[in-house]
C-alpha cells in the first residue's frame, strides 16, 4: 500500500516495483502531461494499473477521481480492491456510489456504476447521490467497450458528451476495430462542447496496444487428443488439422453424425489439459444447466491433492463460520448432542488455540464421514450452500454463473485464484470485468443462444473469453482450447483465432428518463445539439463522407462524358450496338455450322484414312493438333501406331512437322503433291515419336509449303454455311456504313456511352445508400420526438416541461420510467402494505418469465387487484377498478401509436416471492418453493430493493407511499440481499 500524499512527486518506481509494459508508460506519460487517453490493450494485459496510476496522480494533486464500471458487481469489487489498495489508513478515502449503497460519497476516489456518474451529470434531482463533481480532476470509464452494449452502451456515450471538458477522462477498453475513430470522436465531442461552454478542453490520447504479457496459444481438443489449432506462424490452421478435417469429411461425409463421432466428451478434454499440465482452468458453457450437469458429471474426478483438499475445506470453514457468531452457537449446540468430541474440536479451532487445527484435520483424516456430515449440516444451517457444491469443491471442480449466489460465486472466485480450483465451468458473463485468470480458457462452442437467435461468436467476444488464459507471473504461455462439436470444428476456431476485433459501435437510444432530465436544463434546441455529438452520429458522418465524395466524383466523371458525346444522338449508340450485336450472335452460329459440317465430313472420310498415300493434302484438326480450324498438311509417309492403325508423319502449311493419328484428320482434299516432291523432302528425326506439333522445317520444306498452299483445293461449304456467311456479309456492309462511323474509332464510342450508363447507375446507387444513410443519422432524434409526444399526451410535459409527472418519471431508473411513474402517482399503491407494495413493484420490473417457471406461493389479491390484474371484490359496490387497468392498455396503443416499442412490465407469476421475504421467510425456504436459480431469486429481489429505494427520492410521491416504501427496504435488506 503507498501513501499518497498531497503535492508530493510521484516516483513509478516504488508505485509499481516491477517492469512496466510500453503501453503502460505511453499512457502513464500522456496522463503526466495533463492529456485524456483511451488505453485499448488485450484482456488481462493490465490496463486497470493505469486506472490506478490516474487515482495515485490525483491524490498527489490533493484532487478527487471517479472511477466507473458498468456493473454493481465489479464496482463493489473495486471498492474492495481499492480500500485495501488506498485506504488502509484512512478508509474515508475511498468511497462506492451503486445507487442502493452509499459509502463515503464525498471521499477523494469514488467508484460508482456508470449510470449514476451519467445520472449525476444530467445535474437534476436523479443525480443527487450524495456528492459532487467539485474538485474532480479526472473520471475513469473502465471497461469503455460497453459502448457497444446494446443495453448499456448509451449510458457510456451520454457519459462521454456531458462530462465537464476541464476533467481528465481515462477511459480503459479491450481491443477494438476503431480505436482511432473512438478517440477522434471523444476529442471532438469535447471540443464542441468547450466551445459552448467557454471551458478549457483536455485532449485526448490514444495508446492503442495488442501486446499480451502472457502470450496466447490456440489448442483444439477431438476424441483424438489435444492438436495446436494453428501453424507455427500463428496465421491460419494447423495443416494436420485441415488435412485430417478432409479425411473425415471423405470417410464420413460432412454430417452431423460424423462430427459426432470426433466430439470429445468433457472429462476427456479435462483429462487431455491434466495431462499437458494446463491447469487451472475456466470452461466455458453457454448455459447455467450445462455448467451445473458438467460439475455432475465428473462426480469421480479428483483433481487437488489431499493437502490442497485441506485448504479448501480451512477456507470453507472460515467463510462459513467467520463473523457469524449466531451460526457458530447455533452449530455448537447441534454438535453438543450429536458429536461431543468434535464440538471440542471445532470450538478450539474457533478460538484459534494453538494446534487446534491440527487436531481438527487429523480427527477428520481418521473420520472421512464425521467431515461430510458436519458440511452437510453447516448447508442446512446456512441457508446460503448446497451440499452437491460443497462437495465437489473439495475435489477442485466448481461452476459460476449467474444462477449462483454472488457470495458463493466470491468463494469460487477467491479460491481459483489460490489455485486450489483447477476447473471452473462458467459461462460467458465470465469474461465481463470478473478479476479470475486461468492457465487456460476452455470454449465449448463457437455458437451461442441470443436475442436474435443461435449464432457464432463475434471476433471480440471470442477475444474477450479467450484473454481470460495466462496470469501474469505464473504463467509463461495462456492456452486457449477449443473443441469439436456437431456444428463448429477446427476450421472455424481458426478462423476466430486469427481475426481482428470488430469496431465499436454505437447503440444510443434515447429513453423517457433521458427525455424528461435534459429537458430540465436545456431547450430542445439545445438537446439537438447534444445527441448530434453522439458516437452514432459521428458514425454515421464518417458513412456519408465517402459517399458524398463518391457522388461528387461520379458527377464530375458524367458531365465530361456528356460534353464529349453530346453531338451524338443516344439512338445512335443503340442501333450500332444491335447491328453490332447481332454480328457478334450470326458469326457464333457460323461457328457452329461450321463445326457441324466438319463433324458430318470427318465421319465421311474416316474409312478413307487407312488408304491416303503420301503426296496427299489433308486437314488436321483433333486431340492431338489443338487448332480452331482445319490445318492444312501434306502426308509424307506413314508409321506405325500404338494402335493397329498407321500414324501419318505430315508437314504442315506452316512447316512444321506432325505426327497425326487417325482422328486428327478432319479433311481429305482432292489436292496432292506429286510422288518425285516428296521423295526428295527429307524427314525429321523418328526416334521416340509423339502425336502432334513437332520440330519445324527448313528452307527446303518450306519451298514444299508453298506448293500445298498451290495445290490445295478448296472445299465447297454447305449449302446452310454459304447462306450464314451471306447473313454476316449483310451487317457487316449495314455496320460499315453506320452513321457512327463518321466518327473515329466508334467502337470507342460506345465504349464510353457505356461507361457513361454504368456511371449513371453507380450515382443512383450511392444517392440511394446516401440517403438511407443521413435518413439512419437522425434516428435517434426522431425517437426521442416520439417519446415527448408520448409524455405530453400523458402530461408529463406540458409542451417542453416536465410536470408533476415528469418531475417524478425523470428520477426513477428504469426499462420505463413513464409506467412506473404513473404507477407510483396513480394512487393505487398507498392501500398497500409494505410486502405488497414490494410485490407490486416486482411486478412493475420483472420480464416476463419463461414458460416452466413455477412458484408455490400466489400473487397477493390485493396486488392483482392495485395493478388492474383484476377487478376489486369489495362489499362496498362503489369501490373502482384500479386506474391502471386502463392507464397501461391506453400506454400500449399511445406508444404503438409514435413506434416507441418500451416495454411496459406487469408479470405477477412470481410477485409472491418478493412479499414472503418481506415478510420474514427463510433463504432456503424461500428457493425450495420456486424452480427458479437462487441467483435470479437475488437479482429479482434487489431489483426490487432498488426500485422500492428510488420511490423516497421521487418528488411528489405520498408520505404513505414513501413510509411503506422505506419499511418495506428495512425488511428486505437481509443476507443474502
Amino acid at each position: 500500500m503507498n501513501v499518497i500524499s498531497q503535492n508530493s512527486e510521484l516516483n513509478l518506481h516504488k508505485l509499481f516495483p516491477f517492469e512496466l509494459d510500453d503501453f503502460q508508460k505511453d499512457a502513464i506519460a500522456a496522463l503526466d502531461r495533463g492529456k485524456s487517453v483511451v488505453v485499448c490493450a488485450p484482456t488481462g494485459s493490465g490496463k486497470t494499473l493505469v486506472g490506478e496510476y490516474a487515482i495515485y496522480l490525483a491524490l498527489s494533486q490533493g484532487k478527487r477521481i471517479f472511477y466507473t464500471t458498468p456493473l454493481k458487481a465489479l464496482s463493489n469489487q473495486k471498492f474492495r480492491d481499492f480500500l485495501g489498495q488506498f485506504g488502509a489508513e484512512n478508509e474515508k478515502l475511498v468511497g462506492l456510489i451503486t445507487g442502493d449503497i452509499l459509502i463515503n460519497p464525498n471521499a477523494q476516489v469514488v467508484v460508482m456504476t456508470t449510470e449514476i456518474f451519467r445520472n449525476m451529470l444530467y445535474e437534476t434531482p436523479i443525480g443527487e447521490v450524495g456528492t459532487s463533481l467539485e474538485n474532480v480532476a479526472a473520471v475513469v470509464l473502465d471497461e469503455c467497450h460497453y459502448l457497444s452494449d446494446r443495453g448499456r452502451g448509451t449510458v457510456w456515450e451520454e457519459s462521454i458528451i456531458y462530462c465537464p471538458t476541464q476533467i481528465q477522462l481515462v477511459a480503459l477498453s479491450a481491443t477494438i476495430g476503431n480505436a482511432e475513430e473512438f478517440t477522434d470522436w471523444i476529442n471532438r465531442v469535447r471540443s464542441d462542447t468547450a466551445i459552448k461552454t467557454k471551458e478549457p478542453v483536455i485532449s485526448c490520447e490514444l495508446v492503442n496496444s495488442d501486446f499480451r504479457p502472457v502470450p496466447l496459444r490456440f489448442y483444439f481438443s477431438n476424441r483424438k487428443g489435444l492438436f495446436p489449432l494453428l501453424n507455427a506462424q500463428q496465421t491460419k490452421l494447423n495443416p494436420k488439422l485441415k488435412a485430417s478435417e478432409k479425411t473425415s469429411r471423405e470417410k464420413g461425409g460432412n454430417s452431423r453424425r460424423s462430427k459426432n463421432r470426433e466430439c470429445p466428451s468433457i472429462i476427456q478434454t479435462i483429462q487431455q489439459l491434466q495431462a499437458k499440465d494446463m491447469l487451472p482452468a475456466i470452461y466455458i458453457i453457454f448455459s447455467r444447466r450445462g455448467c451445473d450437469q458438467a460439475v455432475n458429471n465428473l462426480d469421480n474426478l479428483n483433481l487437488v491433492t489431499p493437502e490442497e483438499a485441506q485448504q479448501i475445506e480451512a477456507i470453507l470453514l472460515q467463510f462459513i463460520l467467520s463473523e457469524n457468531l449466531e451460526l457458530q452457537q447455533i452449530l455448537l449446540q447441534t454438535l453438543e448432542q450429536s458429536n461431543p468430541h468434535l464440538k471440542s474440536l471445532l470450538w478450539g479451532y474457533l478460538a484459534a488455540n494453538p494446534n487446534a487445527a491440527n487436531d481438527l484435520w487429523n480427527y477428520f483424516a481418521n473420520h472421512p464421514n464425521e467431515k461430510y456430515l458436519l458440511f452437510q449440516l453447516l448447508a442446512q444451517l446456512s441457508q446460503v450452500l448446497r451440499i452437491e457444491q460443497i462437495e465437489p469443491l473439495t475435489r477442485g471442480i466448481a461452476s459460476h454463473h449467474a444462477g449462483l449466489l454472488p457470495v458463493w460465486k466470491e468463494l469460487v472466485e477467491r479460491l481459483f485464484e489460490l489455485g486450489l480450483v483447477k476447473i471452473v465451468f462458467a459461462t460467458a458473463t465470465l469474461a465481463a470485468g470478473i478479476n479470475m485468470p486461468a492457465r487456460t480458457t476452455v470454449i465449448s462452442a463457437l455458437s451461442k443462444r441470443t436475442d436474435d437467435g443461435h449464432s457464432m461468436l463475434t471476433p471480440s467476444e471470442f477475444l474477450q473469453i479467450a484473454g481470460r488464459a495466462g496470469r501474469r507471473g505464473k504463467d509463461e504461455v495462456g492456452y486457449v482450447v477449443t473443441t469439436q462439436t456437431p456444428f463448429e470444428g477446427a476450421k472455424e476456431a481458426a478462423y476466430l483465432a486469427t481475426s481482428q476485433a470488430e469496431p465499436l459501435r454505437s447503440w444510443f437510444t434515447p429513453s423517457y428518463g433521458m427525455v424528461l432530465n435534459l429537458l430540465q436544463k436545456h431547450t430542445i434546441t439545445e438537446i439537438k445539439e447534444l445527441l448530434e455529438r453522439s458516437f452514432a452520429e459521428y458514425l454515421a458522418r464518417k458513412r456519408l463522407a465517402p459517399e458524398q465524395q463518391a457522388i461528387a466524383i461520379y458527377t464530375t466523371e458524367l458531365t465530361k462524358l456528356d460534353v464529349e458525346l453530346a453531338p451524338i444522338p443516344i439512338g445512335q449508340f443503340t442501333s450500332y450496338e444491335k447491328i453490332r450485336d447481332r454480328l457478334k450472335e450470326e458469326h457464333r452460329l457460323l461457328d457452329i455450322l461450321q463445326q457441324q459440317a466438319e463433324a458430318v465430313r470427318k465421319n465421311a472420310i474416316k474409312p478413307l484414312i487407312p488408304d491416303i498415300q503420301p503426296g496427299r493434302i489433308v486437314g488436321l484438326k483433333g486431340k492431338h493438333v489443338r487448332v480452331s480450324s482445319p490445318l492444312a498438311a501434306v502426308v509424307i509417309t506413314k508409321i506405325p501406331g500404338c494402335g493397329q492403325a498407321d500414324n501419318l508423319v505430315c508437314l504442315g502449311i506452316d512447316n512444321y512437322w506432325y505426327i497425326a493419328a487417325n482422328a486428327d484428320i478432319t479433311e481429305i482434299n482432292e489436292g496432292f503433291l506429286a510422288p518425285e516432291i516428296i521423295k526428295e523432302i527429307p524427314l525429321p528425326s523418328l526416334e521416340n515419336p509423339r502425336l502432334g506439333k513437332g520440330q519445324p522445317g527448313n528452307p527446303q520444306t518450306l519451298a514444299v509449303c508453298k506448293q500445298i498452299e498451290h495445290n490445295l483445293i478448296p472445299a465447297i461449304a454447305p449449302a446452310e454455311v454459304i447462306e450464314q456467311q451471306q447473313k454476316i456479309d449483310q451487317l457487316q456492309t449495314q455496320l460499315d456504313n453506320h452513321p457512327l462511323q463518321q466518327w473515329d474509332n466508334p467502337g470507342q464510342m460506345v465504349k464510353r456511352h457505356k461507361q457513361r450508363i454504368e456511371l449513371r447507375e453507380k450515382l443512383h446507387r450511392t444517392q440511394i445508400q446516401y440517403q438511407k444513410h443521413k435518413s439512419n443519422q437522425s434516428y435517434y432524434w426522431d425517437e426521442f420526438l416520439s417519446l415527448i409526444k408520448v409524455l405530453q399526451e400523458f402530461q408529463a410535459l406540458e409542451e417542453y416541461t416536465p410536470t408533476a409527472l415528469g418531475q417524478a418519471a425523470a428520477t426513477i431508473r428504469g426499462d420505463n420510467e413513464l409506467w412506473l411513474a404513473l404507477a407510483f402517482l396513480s394512487g393505487e399503491l398507498e392501500v398497500l402494505e409494505p410486502p405488497q407494495l414490494a410485490a407490486a413493484v416486482c411486478a412493475l420490473i420483472t420480464e416476463t418469465p419463461r414458460g416452466d417457471v413455477w412458484c408455490d406461493f400466489p400473487p397477493p389479491p390485493e396486488v392483482l387487484e392495485a395493478l388492474g390484474i383484476k377487478k376489486r371484490q369489495d362489499a362496498n359496490k362503489s369501490a373502482k377498478t384500479s386506474i391502471l387497468r386502463e392507464i397501461r392498455p391506453h400506454l400500449f396503443q399511445v406508444q404503438h401509436r409514435y413506434g416507441v416499442g418500451l416495454p411496459i412490465w406487469r408479470e405477477y407469476e412470481l410477485i409472491g416471492l418478493a412479499q414472503q421475504w418481506v415478510l420474514g421467510i427463510e433463504w432456503n425456504e424461500l428457493c425450495d418453493s420456486t424452480n427458479l436459480d437462487e441467483g435470479d431469486i437475488v437479482r429479482m429481489l434487489r431489483r426490487t430493493l432498488d426500485v422500492l429505494w428510488q420511490i423516497p427520492q421521487m418528488p411528489h410521491a405520498s408520505s404513505t407511499l414513501v413510509n411503506n416504501a422505506q419499511e418495506g427496504i428495512a425488511m428486505m435488506k437481509r443476507f443474502p440481499i
